[in-house]
């Protein structure tokens, strides 16, 4: 569109390795799983390695007539810690930084065929649930469909969706009082998630959420239909999105009834780099009660303050809407949550700023807020000055971030200060961090089984030390070691990785993450491990597997995925999930699971 925000992104590798996404907001968003269809070979010669890219125009969106697009190529070269870009090849500015591409002219005669691509699907699953001794087989066809109304505007409908094909969620320890936030990993969703990203995704109060349609409590509720118009005309870019869920029983949440859920994003373009913005959610599935978000934001961007540096600031505004399940209580006011923020993100300097309230009765259903009835201030700098050909960086840093209720009583104060930190020219990184935290707690807080934080006010201490080793290595390693006090008690946390990738055709990482915790509530310990061994035989054809095994639940999960593109935009998965408990000393299977899809792209 050549609006200096938004573009198409497609990388590969010497050895034929393909990827693609979706970069908006000139870098504020980057869609990795966008998975588009186009065309890709790359060959190691003599002199070095070569590759040749095909870009359908029936996969891209763009401003018909225009004859000039923005343009930008970046090489990394791993072997030296190096980049190599045509255009704007400054530290300051990212090769994200749509604003500061290059331009090629001349496209003319593009052409787009009638802009229709139907992708129908079929799906059969094996269950086995050990505990209910049931077993299952069933088969069902969907149908996705794109056309696009215009060459920059498109419209999606997705009818029996499913999502056979997604990778499981990778398991979390929870030792806060708040919510833990999972990624969105559902195809349907991933597409043009940028357009209805508010003021950058930044918020700590993000008003959609795309994961609270089709799960609850991490339990799938089929999507019969849904229906999305996503792109872009003149100055506006646009997100419609229309979801009707079907009826569900829900382990934990009982029956769960279908519900319909809008969500629609406007914004436009102002100045090279910024934007003005609206929003509004209408749906609950936490319950029949109505719910409606609405607000508004705007976005300033630029790469010239004080000539040629970057600057960051937005704000934002949401109000809801909503009905209590209690007839008693009042939510009609303190529905409110704004904010504001100002940052500069340089390559030696970058501080930034930020202020934010949640009110107490601001219920985002459609979003996710980990706390609200508070305000936030927070303050960053950080400085990384350039010394020598073999220390690439130094860094120094300090953040305080300050947490109050509505009412202006202190809940949570943290002063973070890193008085070392190191990023070394071959790549390996090492940062020391000291942590001071103020922690006023109004209500008691149970953080594991049987023991429990009781109200009051804690002041406590604690030191991290963190390295990672340079990925361009076969072997790699990252290490976190956190050390301290804990609330009225003494926690001590260990996380290691180590990745092995002894070719282009595998590559593996083990992780384990522990937890030691001394309170006067009680002592105890989490562990958490998650191993991959992912196979790549061609650029075609991976096998990826996934292990996780956590102390809390005490149970081992397998995920096994087979996928095969024999042409872009045709598909074929073979899925294996199984999950194992321990029983009297030995393992046994609580459920299993096969799930076979494939689906077909006609393009017209």
């Amino acid at each position: 569109f050549l609006d200096r925000r938004n573009a198409f992104f497609f990388q590969i590798g010497p050895a034929g390795s393909l990827g693609d996404g979706l970069i908006t907001k000139n870098g504020g968003s980057f869609n990795k799983p966008w998975d588009g269809i186009w065309y890709g070979q790359a060959q190691v010669v003599e002199q070095g390695w070569m590759a040749e890219l095909a870009l359908p125009f029936k996969t891209l969106t763009f401003r018909p007539g225009l004859d000039t697009w923005g343009f930008n190529v970046n090489r990394w070269i791993k072997r030296k810690n190096e980049t190599a870009r045509w255009a704007g090849a400054r530290r300051d500015v990212r090769f994200f930084n749509i604003s500061e591409a290059g331009r090629i002219t001349g496209i003319e005669g593009i052409r787009q065929g009638i802009g229709l691509d139907l992708v129908p699907f079929f799906v059969g699953d094996w269950e086995n649930d050990s505990l209910e001794g049931e077993r299952h087989v069933f088969g069902d066809f969907g149908l996705d469909a794109f056309y696009r109304l215009t060459s920059n505007l498109t419209a999606s409908v997705t009818v029996n969706t499913d999502f056979a094909e997604t990778e499981v969620d990778a398991r979390q320890v929870n030792l806060t009082r708040f919510p833990l936030f999972f990624p969105e990993r559902r195809d349907f969703f991933l597409e043009n998630p940028g357009l209805f990203e508010f003021a950058d995704g930044s918020t700590d109060a993000l008003p959609f959420f795309s994961r609270r349609i089709g799960l609850v409590q991490g339990s799938e509720v089929p999507i019969q239909a849904g229906a999305k118009i996503t792109g872009r005309v003149g100055k506006y870019n646009l997100g419609f999105l229309d979801v009707q869920t079907g009826d569900a029983r829900i382990e934990g949440a009982g029956e769960v009834e279908g519900d319909n859920f809008f969500v629609g994003r406007v914004s436009r373009n102002v100045g090279e780099q910024s934007t003005l913005g609206a929003i509004v959610t209408r749906g609950n599935p936490g319950g029949p009660e109505d719910n409606l978000l609405y607000g508004i934001d705007g976005n300033f961007n630029t790469t010239s303050f004080l000539g040629d540096k970057r600057l960051q600031a937005k704000a934002w505004f949401l109000q809801t809407d909503s009905e209590s399940s209690d007839p008693l209580v009042d939510v009609s006011d303190d529905d409110l949550a704004y904010g504001a923020q100002v940052l500069y993100p340089n390559d030696i300097w970058r501080w930034g700023l930020r202020f934010f309230e949640i009110q107490e009765n601001f219920n985002p259903a459609l979003g996710f807020l980990p706390r609200s009835d508070v305000r936030s201030y927070s303050g960053e700098l950080t400085y990384r000055p350039r010394i020598s050909d073999t220390i690439r960086q130094l860094e120094f840093q300090a953040e305080l971030d300050v947490v109050t209720g509505t009412d202006g009583d202190l809940q949570t104060a943290v002063f973070e200060f890193q008085p070392f930190g190191v990023y070394w020219q071959r790549e390996d990184e090492l940062r020391l961090e000291l942590e001071a935290i103020h922690e006023e707690l109004i209500e008691d807080f149970e953080i594991a089984d049987g023991v429990v934080i009781p109200v009051g006010e804690y002041d406590f201490a604690r030191a991290r030390l963190e390295f990672e080793s340079a990925l361009r290595r076969p072997t790699s390693l990252s290490l976190d070691v956190d050390v301290g006090e804990f609330f009225d008690g003494h926690r001590s946390s260990v996380q290691a990785e180590v990745s092995w990738r002894p070719s282009s055709l595998f590559n593996t990482s083990l992780e384990y993450q522990w937890n030691d915790v001394s309170l006067p509530g009680g002592d105890f310990t989490t562990g958490l491990s998650r191993a991959r061994f992912d196979f790549a035989f061609n650029p075609e054809l991976s096998w990826q597997n996934f292990i996780q095994w956590d102390s809390l639940s005490d149970s081992i999960g397998i995920n096994s995925r087979w996928r095969w593109i024999p042409v872009a935009g045709r598909e074929v998965f073979l899925v294996f999930n199984q999950t194992l408990d321990e029983d009297d000393g030995s393992l046994r299977t609580r459920f299993q699971g096969v799930s076979f899809k494939v689906s077909y792209t006609f393009r017209f």
